[in-house]
């Protein structure tokens, strides 16, 4: 048995580009290069939780962009 890697996520695109926009007393907040989100919480994925965030957040994107 193979042991999964593990990676932390944006949890709106899925991307690993992020960094830390606050932390200290308010608590860490993260914020996402690719999409700006901000926010408190950041997922640890496999490759196919990214995956499947990365596929929700396109479709998600090119309704939007249709409307």
């Amino acid at each position: 048995m193979t042991e999964e890697e593990y990676i932390e996520v944006c949890p709106v695109c899925g991307s690993s580009h992020w960094y830390y926009e606050a932390g200290g007393y308010t608590g860490k907040l993260y914020h996402c290069k690719n999409c700006g989100y901000i926010g408190p919480l950041i997922v640890e994925a496999n490759q196919e939780m990214i995956d499947a965030i990365k596929q929700d957040y396109k479709r998600k994107k090119e309704s939007k962009e249709g409307s």
